[in-house]
Parts: C-alpha cells; sequence; structure tokens
C-alpha cells in the first residue's frame, strides 16, 4: 500500500498555481478535485505517455516509467493584529504535485499499489482577535492502462475515509482492477495555504534520494518560487546540479531531468544519505535569521557551521538558568569532601542532576500530566544542554571539548546543509580516558556514546583556557563501543503444558544493556525513572520536599494507575514483536532494573506467557519447533544476497540465549544433536551448544556481530552468520513416547 502523508510529502513537490484566494473558497472540495485533476491529465508530458518497458526489466518487480515533482510556492506578508498589538504574519501559497506512472511485474508490487492512502483535509486555522490559517488540501486520481492499450479511470469518489472529523479527514482509495501487467499513472496534488506570525510557515524542506525501491526511467523535479522566497540547496553524493532559470516576472525557477536511475542496491543495514545521491533543498521567506548552512565562495558550510556553533557557546551563558555547581556541592557533606571526589564521580552525579532537572523536573513545571510513556520519547535539542553544561565545567576549571558530529543515519559532515544535521557533545579530558556527556534522551548514561555516532568523524572545539569566546579547531574520531558491551541476554524457561501438550509456557527474563536497550521506551513508566534519578542525585532523598497535594498532582496519580494499568498491553507487544505472534495469559511482567544510570547500567525485565504453534503432535510423539524459541527471524532474501555497498550495522552487538526446555515425563528428546554448530569469522560468531541434563534438554545460543561497519568484501561474511541463524531458526526436536 503506497502512503502519503504530510512526512512523506515533505520529500516530495508540487504542480499547478493556485487559483485566486477569493475564488477557490466558494468552490466545493469536488469542484477543486475535478479542477486538479483536469490540469495534471492535460499536463503534456511525453514520459507519461510511455506503455512499455526497456527489454530485460520484466523480471523487476515494478518499474517506475515516469516520475515528477513540481513545487510552486508564493509567500508574502500581511499585516495582522494580534492582542492589539500590530504583527506581520506571512501567508504562503504553496501547491504540491506528486505523479508517478508505474508498470506493474509481479504480485507484491501489485500489492504495494493496490490502495492509495493519504492526507485528505487539514485545517488548523485559528483565530481569536485575529484568525491564522494553516488549511491543506490533498487531491488524488488514478488511471490504468491495460496491456492491450485500453484506459480506465479510477472513480475516485469511491475513497474511504479513515478518519473524518471537521478539520482533519484522511482517505483511502483502492485501485480496482488493477492486475500484473498493468500501468498504473496516479498523482497526489497538496495544496496549502499558511499563515504563520514566525515566518516558519514560508519555510519548506525538501529531501529528494534519487534512488527507490524500483528502477525509474525517467524522473523530473521541477519548482518555482516567487522572488521573496530564499532558496539553498545541496547535490550529494554524485547529485547532478538543478538547472536554474528565471521567469519574466522574476520567478525561480529549478528543474532536472534525469534517466535510468536503479533502485537501491539493498536496504538491509544501509544509510541512505552516506550511500546514495540525493538532493536536499531549503525554501523559505527571507528574514534576518536562517536555519540553513548557505554555500558561500568564501567558507564552506562545515566552517559556517563551526562558527555557528562558537558564537551559539560563548553568548550563550545568558541562558544558563540553573547553578549546577551550587548543586554538586550540596550532594556532598563538606567542601572538603567536594574537593577530594574523583572526577568521574562528580562528572556522573551533574549528569544525571541535568537529566533529573530537564526530564523529570521541567516537563513537571510544564504542567503536563507525563506519567506513562510520553516522557520518555521527548527529546531535547542537545546543543542547548552542551551549552549550558559546557559553562559550568568551564566555571569549575574542569578540561573539556565540545564535539560536532553528524549521525550515521543522516548526512556527512561534508554534506552538513542545516542545524538539525549536527550534534554536539562533551568529551572531558580525564588524564588518557576521557569520559562523555551525550544529551539524546532520558535513557542515554552518562559516559555513553549513542550508536548512531561510533565511529565518526568529529570536529573539536577546545576553549582555550579562561576565554569562552575562542575555540581551538581540530577533529577526532568518536570511539566505538565493543559487541560484549552492547548486548541482549535471555533466558527462558520452557515447558510443555500437562494439559494441552501443543502449548508451550515461557517464563523469560532480558537484560539489555548498551545500545541494545530498545525495549525501554515501550516497558518503562515516569514513575519507574523518577525514583531512580532523584536517589542518583539527591543521597539523602527525605531532604526534598514532599509533593503538594493539588488538582494537578491528583490528575498525574490517577494517569499513573492507568497508565499501570496499560502497561501489560507494552508487554504484549514486544513478545509479539520478538517471537512473531501473540502472547496468551501473560502473568509475572515487570521490569527489575530501569537501567537509566551508569551506576546501574543494565535494563533489566521479565514475563510469563503460553504460546501456540511451537508443537505439533506426531501421533504419539511431539515435535517442537526449538529454534524459534529465540524469537522470529527472517531469510535474508535473494534480491538482498548480491551486495556492492557497504554495510551500516546498528553496532557492535552480542545475542545470547539461555534455553532450558523441560522434557515431559514419559519422553525422550531426539535430534537435538544437529542443533550444534560454529560459524565464526572476522565479521562474528555464531554458536549452538545443545545437551541433555537430566529431564532438561539445555540450548545455549550466542550471536556476535564484531563491528557497527563493514566494507562490501565482509558481506558474505555475514551472509555466512545470517544463514546459519535462520537456519537454526527453523530447526525442531522430537519428544518421543517412551
Amino acid at each position: 500500500m503506497k502512503i502519503f502523508t504530510l512526512s512523506f510529502l515533505f520529500s516530495l513537490g508540487v504542480c499547478m498555481q493556485v487559483s485566486a484566494q477569493n475564488k477557490d473558497k466558494d468552490l466545493t472540495y469536488a469542484q477543486k478535485a475535478a479542477d486538479v485533476n483536469a490540469k495534471v491529465w492535460g499536463d503534456q508530458k511525453p514520459a507519461f505517455d510511455i506503455k512499455t518497458i526497456p527489454a530485460g526489466m520484466e523480471k523487476e518487480s515494478a518499474v517506475i516509467i515516469a516520475k515528477y515533482t513540481n513545487v510552486e510556492q508564493s509567500s508574502n506578508s500581511r499585516l495582522k493584529f494580534a492582542f492589539a498589538r500590530t504583527t506581520s504574519a506571512t501567508r504562503t501559497n504553496r501547491v504540491t504535485t506528486y505523479r508517478e506512472r508505474v508498470k506493474i511485474n509481479d504480485k507484491a508490487a501489485l500489492e504495494d499499489y493496490a490502495t492509495l492512502s493519504y492526507q485528505k483535509s487539514l485545517d488548523k486555522t485559528q483565530g481569536f482577535i485575529n484568525k491564522t490559517y494553516d488549511k491543506k488540501d490533498n487531491y488524488i486520481g488514478a488511471k490504468i492502462i491495460k496491456a492491450d492499450g485500453r484506459e480506465i479511470i479510477v472513480n475516485t469518489s469511491e475513497e474511504v475515509l479513515t478518519k473524518n472529523e471537521t478539520k482533519d479527514k484522511q482517505g483511502k482509495l483502492a485501485i480496482p482492477g488493477l492486475e500484473v501487467g498493468d500501468i498504473l499513472d496516479y498523482y497526489v496534488c497538496k495544496v496549502e495555504i499558511v499563515e504563520d506570525y514566525a515566518a516558519k510557515g514560508g519555510n519548506s524542506n525538501y529531501l529528494f534520494v534519487l534512488r527507490g525501491e524500483y528502477p525509474i526511467l525517467n524522473y523530473e523535479l521541477s519548482l518555482q518560487y516567487n522572488s521573496k522566497v530564499t532558496v539553498h540547496y545541496i547535490s550529494a553524493n554524485k547529485a547532478p546540479e538543478f538547472k536554474e532559470s528565471t521567469t519574466d516576472n522574476g520567478d525561480k525557477v529549478y528543474n532536472l531531468k534525469m534517466t535510468n536511475l536503479p533502485k537501491y542496491e539493498g536496504q538491509l543495514w544501509t544509510s541512505t544519505l552516506r550511500q546514495y545521491p540525493y538532493i536536499e533543498l531549503s525554501a523559505n521567506l527571507q528574514t534576518n535569521r536562517g536555519i540553513f548552512f548557505s554555500k558561500k565562495k568564501d567558507i564552506s558550510r562545515i566552517d559556517e557551521a563551526v562558527q555557528t556553533y562558537e558564537l551559539f557557546f560563548s553568548t550563550g551563558k545568558r541562558y544558563v538558568y540553573t547553578d549546577y555547581k551550587s548543586a554538586l556541592k550540596k550532594y556532598y557533606d563538606s567542601a572538603k569532601e567536594f574537593k577530594a571526589a574523583p572526577l568521574d564521580s562528580l562528572m556522573r552525579i551533574l549528569y544525571d542532576k541535568w537529566k533529573y532537572n530537564m526530564y523529570i523536573v521541567a516537563v513537571d513545571n510544564d504542567k503536563q500530566v507525563y506519567v506513562g510513556t510520553e516522557r520518555n520519547k521527548i527529546r531535547f535539542p542537545n546543543r542547548y544542554a552542551v551549552m549550558e553544561i559546557a559553562h559550568t565545567l568551564f566555571d569549575m576549571e574542569v578540561d573539556f571539548d565540545v564535539l560536532l558530529a553528524s549521525s550515521r543515519n543522516s548526512s556527512s559532515l561534508d554534506n552538513v546543509f542545516n542545524e538539525g544535521d549536527l550534534d554536539a557533545m562533551i568529551r572531558i579530558n580525564n588524564g588518557s580516558k576521557h569520559l562523555y556527556m551525550c544529551f539524546d534522551d532520558i535513557f542515554t548514561q552518562f559516559n555513553e556514546i549513542p550508536e548512531i555516532y561510533q565511529g565518526e568523524e568529529a570536529i573539536v572545539l577546545s576553549p582555550k583556557k579562561r576565554n569562552f569566546d575562542n575555540f581551538e579547531l581540530s577533529h577526532t574520531t568518536i570511539p566505538v563501543t565493543p559487541s560484549k558491551d552492547n548486548y541482549s541476554s535471555s533466558k527462558l524457561m520452557v515447558s510443555l503444558l500437562p494439559s494441552n501438550m501443543q502449548k508451550v509456557k515461557i517464563e523469560r527474563t532480558v537484560n539489555e544493556a548498551g545500545a541494545l536497550r530498545d525495549n525501554q521506551a515501550d516497558l518503562l513508566l515516569t514513575a519507574d525513572i523518577s525514583p531512580v534519578l532523584k536517589t542518583a542525585c539527591f543521597p539523602d532523598v527525605k531532604k526534598e520536599n514532599k509533593v503538594k497535594t493539588t488538582k494537578l498532582s491528583i490528575e498525574r496519580a490517577n494517569a499513573n494507575v492507568k497508565a499501570r494499568e496499560e502497561l501489560a498491553d507494552n508487554f504484549k507487544n514486544e513478545i509479539s514483536g520478538e517471537f512473531g505472534q501473540d502472547p496468551q495469559n501473560l502473568t509475572d511482567y515487570k521490569v527489575t532494573n530501569v537501567g537509566v544510570t551508569s551506576a546501574s547500567p543494565v535494563f533489566s525485565y521479565t514475563g510469563a506467557f503460553e504460546m501456540d504453534n511451537f508443537v505439533k503432535r506426531a501421533g504419539n510423539n511431539y515435535i517442537l519447533e526449538a529454534g524459534k524459541l529465540m524469537g522470529a527471524y527472517t531469510k535474508v532474501e535473494d534480491k538482498e544476497r548480491q551486495r556492492s555497498v557497504d554495510v551500516y550495522m546498528p553496532a557492535a552487538r552480542t545475542f545470547s540465549y539461555d534455553i532450558n526446555i523441560s522434557i515431559p515425563k514419559g519422553y525422550q528428546v531426539k535430534g537435538f544433536e544437529e542443533l550444534n554448530h560454529t560459524s565464526k569469522n572476522d565479521a562474528g560468531l555464531f554458536t549452538v551448544v545443545a545437551g541433555v541434563k537430566g529431564d532438561m534438554l539445555t540450548i545455549k545460543l550466542t550471536k556476535i556481530y564484531n563491528h557497527n561497519f563493514e566494507k562490501v568484501a565482509q558481506w558474505p561474511q555475514l551472509l555466512e552468520l545470517m544463514d546459519a541463524t535462520y537456519t537454526f531458526n527453523t530447526q525442531k526436536v522430537l519428544f518421543e513416547k517412551i
């Protein structure tokens, strides 16, 4: 199913002129849709008349014959009155049309294109003394071209509204009659009228990745902006440049035509913005403040980014509202004890105090009732955290550096485009051993480097002694955490239910550390996290004031009870994600260690549940799919086995399983010897050791990926490990009646 949402169209473009606004308001949605339909189908684009694909491409699941993205935007300032104060609001008209013509070659592609989902209408118009507009309408059209040349127009009035509210409508359009061998030609057109006081309503950012799931024969980008709109863009990873021109009325036009774009060369463990060509473009109303790094003749983007950060850090002390140095002193019983404290201990307490202050105190002060998992998804801009802590370290005369790096999932340093492409962290110079402070989320621990930065080149800003206005510039490589520090360890006690031996009961304990603490965000409530952080910050919690009973505190208490009750669904979802099916009769589920501080870094949880589909009866005997107890595992598809791009692994990591299966009384186990296996190479290890001890079948499995990055030449070694894992995942043992 193809899904077109606002976030998807963020990287798309636009098509036609907006009608005069007064006239437009008088038209119904159906009339506007008919107008759009006539303009799109009437647009003469030769590539969209093609009805055949080149010889040899029939083996592709689908072939994009033509793809067209068109953007037209105009912005201007309008005077508005807000609470008796005259302000300037920016009115932006933006029309975006995305059109695609695709040849369907197999059932997988047919399923992908059989339904089109999209945001039909979104109205965020606000009014009090004044009125601002935020109106977005989407229009959709489709036609099928049969092998004999017949064209069938899809009736878009038969759409199904998946959401039907006054100001928010979402639609889903089925494509009836679409078959393998057909060509589907469809479009989605978004018309926006946005008014915003901060001028950000006039901003638009586009990311065009010049690859896709299917090969593209013809691809055209066309963007047009009026003279008041400032446009910057980069062509990265050998992407072509736009052809720029100006219309008679001064509009700026950016056009690019490309042919024969290949599909992704595998999507498993890739970094799209590092490995494939793309164009990133920013268009905004001219203001004094830019959020992007322009490419100037006398300075590179990265140098401009560095200058921006240097200015921010040197002038930012006015925004430091917390006296962390005094708070640190209060942690200790005396000034002598404070001075004698090891640097790593001081820094750990400082970091936990910042985290407690930001994620617990500050969020609570914002009157938010975040007691469930909502708080776990909050992200604060890390440059503000770095600025605040950097000034504290400077006052404490602690030797430190500020590191600027790009995420492994984002653009490289050479292709930074806006302030969101660079993240900041602190490196404390503690003799020969560095200590790190990264400010990603509530779960990141002191001296823990998130896996998205490990192994990346970083810019080092070293403040000169007693002068925070100047920095010395150098470069470094951020360390990579070894696989032993990023682990998921599962212990399973498994038994066949006496009342129904085709069902298993599993008692499971999971310990996660480092980059594999994936489940914290969904399994922890604020009530689990807050006491741990509070204890880490305040050795004598009794010194802290008790929370007063207020309407808000009562509301939070009630919400916490409800969140605790609903947490069972999150545990069920975690099990479903691990084993590929829903658990039954979940009991004894709980978190035994929250793992939010470096003093107690491991996240641990348990649960007991029952499962079907693990055991089959064979006469008087039972066959247990023992390999499935490690969880669901997908076979590497044939299309992924040939690879020409390097491998961006999530992290160097270790998975281990200690599986203990109770042998039913009156049965003996057969075939467990075949489970034993070892595959070892430079990329990692996969090993299984199985045996029988009394009435217990034991299986110990270990899978290790040694590195977070592999050159493409190592891909066969990774395949060896993955194939061995899949083979085990399909293996069975027999419980034979004695």
